[in-house]
């Protein structure tokens, strides 16, 4: 079970979720665990989640002095690690429960636990992508170049979710419309490095870009192959059978 596993049955542990007393119109469909209108009323304005601040360095602290970072990735000093921040990450969650419940108020109980699923899942692929990157450095010898790092990071977490796109999925299986509604806020991000993410949309601009980020003599390397580097690094560096990194839980 990972940090991210751990976190969510946290989270749901801790927040009752309340649901309608009122029975469902006739026009509605019937009796499926709805939650309470305007049930997360206090949860922070979204816009303070869109300008986040860096997370990979090397050192952080256990406690997060700003709301917006809701996870870390500190380099190995053997080993890494990953810090997933359960106030900041609680906080953006009810944010975006409140911000799909104005605009399709039949956010079920089950899929607000899927949208908790949603965001610490793609909050914890963005700080493994920054263990790959730090990896690579170490074993390649490339540099570090903040702002792009977290652009293709953030790519990274659009390349996972397009990945989890199956019918029996937790993302598959949420309701169409509060899912379009919870990712658009959550990719509509504002902060520098972190809005980058777009120009890499599809999976080849990606890999191209990572690639030559991480290795880039790789052109020479892998020359008259049809090896994808990229492809291989973020699917193999973070494994978990040997892995570099430690995972916690921060306040």
């Amino acid at each position: 079970m990972t940090v991210a596993d751990i976190l969510i049955k946290q989270v749901l542990a801790d927040t009752p979720i309340q649901l309608r007393e009122d029975a469902a119109p006739a026009d509605q469909a019937p009796d499926d665990r709805l939650l309470t209108p305007g049930i997360f009323v206090d949860a922070p304005n979204l816009d303070a989640f869109r300008e986040r601040a860096p997370d990979s360095n090397e050192s952080f602290p256990e406690v997060s002095a700003a709301l917006s970072l809701l996870g870390t990735y500190q380099w190995m000093g053997s080993p890494g690690m990953i810090t997933l921040y359960r106030g900041n990450i609680e906080g953006y969650w009810k944010s975006l429960i409140r911000h799909a419940q104005r605009q399709f108020p039949f956010v079920t109980t089950k899929d607000a636990e899927r949208v908790l699923q949603l965001l610490v899942y793609s909050v914890y692929q963005h700080e493994r992508f920054h263990y790959v990157c730090d990896f690579c450095r170490r074993l390649l010898g490339g540099s570090f170049d903040r702002w792009h790092e977290e652009a293709l990071a953030v790519a990274w977490e659009w390349q996972w979710l397009r990945s989890q796109d199956r019918w029996n999925s937790f993302y598959g299986l949420m309701h169409p419309t509060l899912r379009r509604t919870v990712v658009q806020a959550m990719f509509d991000h504002r902060a520098p490095g972190y809005r980058d993410w777009r120009q890499f949309p599809s999976q080849t601009a990606f890999h191209d870009a990572v690639t030559a980020y991480l290795y880039p003599a790789s052109a020479q390397t892998f020359a008259g192959t049809a090896f994808n580097f990229a492809a291989w690094a973020v699917a193999h560096i973070p494994d978990d059978a040997n892995r570099a990194w430690d995972e916690r839980i921060g306040s």
